[in-house]
Order: C-alpha cells, then structure tokens, then sequence
C-alpha cells in the first residue's frame, strides 16, 4: 500500500469515527459502512479474539497486558505519540514492564452500556484465547473509554465473568464519570430552543437533539441500562483517575472553570460518588484533554501507578 493510499485510509477512519461519535447509534440501525465495528487492534492492524490470529500477530504475549480504550469520536490512534512513530503508552509499557498491549476501536455514538455488553463479551473470547495463562490485565480508557470500562466492569461482575478477576487496575484518563459540562450544554440548549416560539429555533433545537446516545450518557456519566442508577467503582481492583488541567499551577481559575477544557476536576476524580475509592489521582498541570492521551508526564504516571 502506497503512502498516499494509507493516507487516504486514515482519512476516511477518522470521519468514520467522527460520524460515528455524532450519529453512530443511527448509523449501525442503518447498517452503514460509517458504522465502526468494535474490534481488537495492535499497532498495525484489527485483531480477531482466536489463538491462531493473536499468536500470528503477537508471538511473544505476555502474562501481563494492558487494554487501551478512546473516547468520544476519536480512533485508537489517538494514543500515538506526535512526530513518534510507534512510540504509544504501549510500547513504552511492553518495553519497561514487560506487558503485551492492545487497543479497542469501537463506535462512540452507541450507548456505554451497550459498548460496555460488547467490550465483556470481547475480553472473554479474548482471555480465552489468549496463548499464555494472563496474570494481570490492566484496562486504560481515555474520556469516554473511562465510562466503558466500568460499565463493562460491573456487566461481567454481573454475568460472573471470568475475565474480570484478571484486572488489577484501571486506569481513567479525563473521564467524565459524572459528566461533561459540553455534553449538559447540548443537553440544556436543545431543551431549551425546542420550547421557543419560533419555529426556527425549535428546528435548531430538534437538530441538537439529534446528537447520539453516546454523548447522552456524557450528560450526567451514565454506564448502565438505568440512567439515574449510580454504580460504584468495582471493588477488588485499584482504581486510578488521571485529571487534565488547562492552568499551569494547582487552583488555577481556568482549571476550576473548564478543567481540561471538556472535563472537570471533579467529574473526572468521582467526587461525592457512591462508594468511590480511588488508590491514586494526579492533575497534569497545563496537559488538555486530548493530550492526556499521548504526554510523557502521564505515562510516567502510569508506569509508576503499575509498579
């Protein structure tokens, strides 16, 4: 495959995955190509969860591995590091600490406790087949990727899967577990226009509300079937929460304000949740929301929490 034409492949994963984010739920009813699959990836390419595939695409796996799962509209790509080709939290992870890595790309406009039911139903086939017994399995969700692995999490929990006892930690990465305040914006203006009298800004309206159940459940950080049923972080497992923070200096205003300029401190840390026990957070200082999913502070971080 030439340059121009993984070029253009890329271009076409990223609108699907933009698509997907806004309309996905409407998209898969639809049966579109638009619509993303969820699947298993290593750094080059989808993985199918059987032994021949994982032992031809990863030969020397390992007993520990680490799962890597991005947000709202985005692919897994997004943890590459910039301008460093095939520098990513996993590599660095499988070079340091010994662990196989793999990514999940999946569509983001589906509602979490679907991607929650799949992602369960993935990580046992996965687990299964995984050619070496898996001692540890660390789960790392980026935004909305944070939402999923705790929906999938208490789904397994529930259904007695055995996967979920292999986890040792997960690890949040500006997630809005108790939403985002860009998600409530869309969620208030849309209310709020379709009660105009005009009938143009009751069309505006209509057309905000057309957002997908995705980023509806970013409204209040819904991950269950129930919106207003709240559940604690699963116990057993050490649970980490990673903040970003637009100011430069802890308490800066702006961090208070906008947090990492999608989510706040305090949705992305719990606070006040129900039977919330976190064994570490750490606010990355000037680090954005996308950033916090390629910096070298937070994988630092990271190494140091999986010690």
């Amino acid at each position: 495959m030439t340059t121009s034409e993984q070029d253009l492949r890329g271009w076409q994963a990223q609108i699907s995955a933009v698509a997907s984010g806004f309309i996905g739920d409407w998209l898969e009813a639809q049966h579109s190509p638009l619509a993303i699959p969820m699947q298993l990836r290593t750094q080059t390419g989808a993985l199918l969860p059987d032994r021949a595939s994982i032992q031809t695409a990863l030969p020397d796996a390992r007993p520990q591995l680490a799962l890597f799962i991005h947000g709202l509209t985005e692919l897994d790509t997004i943890w590459r590091y910039p301008r460093q080709p095939g520098v990513d939290y996993g590599s660095l992870l499988a070079e340091e600490r010994d662990f196989s890595a793999l990514y999940l790309r999946y569509n983001t406009g589906l509602a979490i406790a679907d991607n929650g039911r799949r992602l369960n139903d993935l990580l046992g086939m996965l687990i299964r087949h995984w050619p070496v017994p898996l001692e540890r399995l660390v789960l790392v969700g980026h935004s909305m990727g944070g939402l999923v692995i705790r929906s999938a999490c208490h789904q397994a929990d529930h259904d007695g899967a055995s996967w979920v006892r292999r986890v040792s930690d997960c690890i949040y990465l500006g997630s809005p577990h108790q939403g985002s305040p860009v998600a409530k914006l869309a969620h208030g203006s849309a209310a709020l226009l379709q009660a105009m009298p005009r009938d143009y800004l009751k069309v505006i309206g209509e057309l905000i509300d057309l957002r997908s159940q995705g980023i509806r459940n970013l409204t209040h950080g819904d991950i269950a079937e129930r919106p207003d049923e709240r559940l604690p972080l699963l116990a057993g497992i050490r649970h980490f929460a990673g903040i970003g923070a637009l100011g430069h200096r802890p308490g800066h205003p702006l961090t208070t304000v906008l947090g990492d300029a999608l989510v706040r401190p305090g949705s992305a840390q719990g606070q006040n949740e129900p039977g919330w026990q976190l064994a570490g957070t750490r606010e990355f200082h000037g680090v954005g929301h996308i950033r916090l999913a390629h910096h070298s502070d937070v994988y630092l971080q990271i190494r140091d929490w999986l010690s």
